[in-house]
Formats: C-alpha cells, structure tokens, sequence
C-alpha cells in the first residue's frame, strides 16, 4: 500500500522504477520556476535576469533526468485517412 501511494505521488519512469524524492523535487522547482518566470510584469531588469537564471539551471537539471516514455508514441494519430 505505501508503495503505491508514493507511486501515486512521485510517478514512474520509463523503466517502471518510481523517482526519488530528490527527482521529484527537480520537477516541482522547474514547474515553480517556470510559473515564477511568467507571473513577472513590473520587475526591475535585474530580478529578470536572476528568474531566467534560476530556470535556466531547473531546465538543466531536469534534462538530466529519465523522463517517461511519452504514452503517445505508439498511437498512429498522425496518418490522414
């Protein structure tokens, strides 16, 4: 039961292992950082500059991490009929 409730929450990667907590975090950071970096309007030029910083070093830890394997792939949506 543990097992699936933290399943639940942190979710799998493509090889069927569940994120760690620290992998999980990294999503929440860029998922925060992205909101952050949209909801400034009249911020000085400085604070700009640290926001795109800060997603720009949650965009590269989150490359580093195994993503899942996109559940679309192997539909055939595309094909015109």
């Amino acid at each position: 039961m543990k097992e699936k409730i933290l399943t639940t929450i942190f979710g799998k990667t493509e090889h069927g292992e569940r994120y760690t907590f620290r992998q999980w975090l990294i999503y929440v950071w860029f998922a925060v950082s992205l909101c952050l970096l949209g909801m400034m309007e009249d911020a000085p030029l400085w604070a700009y500059g640290v926001m795109l910083a800060n997603f720009a070093a949650a965009a590269y830890n989150l490359n580093k991490l195994p993503l899942p394997a996109d559940p679309e792939e192997e539909q055939d949506d595309d094909e015109e009929e």
